[in-house]
């Protein structure tokens, strides 16, 4: 039994909050696969923590390449994004299922405070991109004798 082909828009009953492109997040979360097999962006996994006075932000980017994956980080606001593409399907294949998300994605995210930007360090390893962020240090208070 082969897949469908790919679907039209989604039906009336999974958008009652929203029309298209946006969706409805209820139905959404309840059928993912919907987003996959319309070709729509996919969301990769990420955490965000503060850690030894830095922030820390791991991103799980299973199947890309670190040139396919752009961080930017600017005024408060650090950003990922990056597109993975889709492999070439077995055309003769008689798919049971098939849950490969493919796509181009981008996430921001608003600094809770501010970071040193050229010393944000950024390492790809094991599908995992985990970029470390060292906070920006405070102005001294400097005690200023009167002469």
């Amino acid at each position: 039994m082969a897949l469908p082909a790919k679907r039209g828009p989604r039906p009336w009953w999974m958008t009652p909050f929203g029309r298209e492109p946006m969706g409805d997040v209820f139905f959404d979360r309840l059928w993912p696969e919907w987003q996959r097999d319309m070709g729509e962006e996919w969301s990769p996994a990420m955490n965000f923590y503060e850690k030894d006075n830095k922030y820390v932000l791991t991103a799980e980017l299973p199947g890309m390449n670190k040139g396919d994956i752009n961080v930017t980080v600017d005024q408060g606001v650090v950003t990922v994004t990056g597109k993975r593409e889709s492999t070439k399907e077995e055309e003769t294949a008689d798919y049971y299922l098939k849950e490969s998300s493919y796509g181009s994605f981008s996430r921001s995210f608003r600094l809770p405070g501010e970071v040193e930007e050229d010393k944000v360090d950024a390492t790809f390893k094991d599908g995992v991109l985990t970029l470390t962020m060292p906070h920006k240090k405070e102005a001294e208070t400097r005690k200023i004798s009167i002469k």
